[in-house]
């Protein structure tokens, strides 16, 4: 696929993504537990290395996701390093999603390739405690299967046997 169509994907979809989770953490218990596991003002950020993408969602004290625009994103520390900034009202990054490509970052978001395969091969490397990196990986991994459940790789094992 053209590596602009895929680039503007992955850009909306970035940008979609703490809708998404509002919206998909109504209809899915699975998606609601995960999110619950967060606390308010939590902040992850999902980037895609060498295509300049990135995408950042805080947890608010309703309990809701709202990106983080990046020019509020603290300059002063490391995103996933755990340590607070200086600047009280800039989103220190508790948590961060790099993926190594912009080819990996799609085929996740596209359906193509579930999170539990990507990491096998590495497609993309974490910061930040493993407490909620977990909870993190769960939230996506419902939120994409719910999402992308008409997908091979999202589908049951049974039923992707069967359509061999």
């Amino acid at each position: 696929m053209n590596r602009a169509v895929q680039t503007l994907y992955v850009r909306v979809l970035l940008r979609l993504l703490p809708h998404l989770i509002n919206v998909l953490g109504h209809v899915s218990p699975k998606i609601r537990a995960e999110a619950d596991y967060l606390r308010p003002g939590y902040a992850f950020m999902l980037t895609v290395e060498g295509a300049g993408l990135a995408g950042a969602c805080r947890r608010t004290a309703s309990g809701s996701f709202k990106r983080v625009r990046p020019a509020d994103i603290a300059r002063d520390v490391e995103p996933g390093s755990g340590l607070a900034s200086a600047d009280p009202s800039a989103v220190s990054v508790d948590y961060v999603i790099a993926f190594r490509s912009l080819d990996y970052a799609f085929r996740c978001f596209s359906g193509g390739m579930t999170l539990a395969r990507a990491l096998a091969e590495r497609a993309f490397s974490t910061r930040g405690p493993n407490d909620t990196g977990v909870a993190l990986t769960y939230l996506f991994t419902a939120l994409l299967r719910m999402f992308f459940g008409w997908r091979a790789a999202y589908r049951a094992p049974r039923a992707a046997a069967r359509a061999k």
